[in-house]
């Protein structure tokens, strides 16, 4: 982030930087909103890291049953999301949520079997069956496959495309934007999103 847009966001409110996000698209939830993130951090935590704080919590899963995030706009994914089955079938859903109606896809299935060497993830698209296979290492995520969502996404011929933000260590944001919205949160926010493919 340059000095500039350092300045230019340092102390920006919570309340203007939720302003800020809907602009670009990524907005809290129905009942979510300032009240439920000010219970996990302080105004000042929010205005002390400007947006990849907020962005994380709106994509965080809530830690309440049933673990929904803040937001269906954004994914704070951990890397170590792949361990068992069950996780692809939550990846895929992540994913078909942040696409909206661009990528409404059904019938999803998974295996993950350590001790067999066998994952894959598969689910029906429009009435075609797809089906992936998945790279088993450790816990981690096949990032083929996140790079195959992408692709299908953009196959689809719609105007929005995933988006990517390396928060370092094992997290990234997850998002889904149209190009307008891409420019706008790369400007306005100053974080180094990146198209994901």
């Amino acid at each position: 982030m340059s000095l500039l847009r350092r300045l230019m966001n340092r102390n920006m409110t919570l309340h203007a930087q939720l302003d800020l996000l809907a602009e670009c698209g990524i907005v809290p939830r129905e009942n979510a909103g300032p009240a439920e993130l000010l219970t996990r951090h302080s105004d000042r935590e929010y205005e002390t890291s400007p947006f990849k704080l907020l962005l994380s919590e709106l994509g965080a899963d809530s830690n309440e049953p049933p673990h929904r995030p803040m937001s269906d706009n954004v994914w704070l994914m951990r890397a170590e999301c792949a361990a068992r089955s069950g996780d692809y079938v939550k990846v895929a859903h992540r994913m078909a949520t942040l696409a909206g109606d661009d990528l409404r896809i059904e019938s999803v299935h998974d295996e993950f079997d350590l001790r067999r060497g066998v994952a894959w993830l598969s689910f029906t698209l429009r009435g075609a069956e797809i089906r992936w296979p998945a790279k088993i290492e450790e816990r981690w995520i096949d990032p083929v496959i996140l790079s195959r969502f992408a692709g299908l996404l953009e196959a689809q011929n719609g105007h929005q495309r995933y988006i990517c933000l390396d928060l370092g260590g094992q997290d990234c944001l997850l998002g889904c934007v149209t190009e307008t919205q891409f420019s706008g949160l790369r400007k306005r926010t100053g974080l180094a999103f990146e198209w994901l493919g």
